[in-house]
């Protein structure tokens, strides 16, 4: 199985305004890497409904329909985070098929990527855990399939 690692960091903008009556909602943000080859993909954890209304894109509205029924959209415990692909030498973004889903009660996340232009198409469920050393710039949680150390 491919390596994954999932850092999560508290959104210091959370509820803050980038214009009229517009609200950063995204609970956490956070970075997605892989390896071999390696990759780099950014997530923003939001409730259901603020996630929902981010889906713009047909394979997006596919998959808000196939979780439609699930119970997963009721449940308020659930963070949803669609993916977007990072290029760390041109800083180019761009948005990739798949999602995350973040359960931070029973410290559980999973992530699907389908991203045929970087040859992957898999997907993970992970346990997480939750950071000790709090702070600026510092993860509040990871969830991973390798040893970190």
């Amino acid at each position: 199985m491919r390596e994954i690692a999932v850092r999560g960091f508290t959104n210091e903008k959370f509820n803050t305004t980038f214009g009229k009556g517009l609200f950063r909602r995204a609970v956490f943000n956070g970075s997605v890497e892989l390896r071999d080859p390696s990759l780099k993909y950014l997530v923003d954890y939001y409730q259901y409904p603020e996630w929902e209304a981010l889906a713009k894109v047909n394979k997006q509205m596919d998959i808000i329909n196939k979780l439609d029924g699930s119970g997963m959209p009721e449940n308020e415990d659930l963070l949803f985070s669609w993916l977007v692909h990072y290029d760390p030498l041109t800083k180019i973004k761009t948005k990739v098929d798949g999602y995350s889903v973040y359960s931070p009660s029973t410290q559980e996340l999973y992530i699907t990527i389908n991203d045929p232009d970087n040859q992957t198409n898999e997907e993970w469920s992970l346990d997480v855990h939750n950071c000790k050393n709090l702070g600026h710039h510092k993860p509040v949680f990871i969830a991973t399939n390798v040893d970190l150390n």
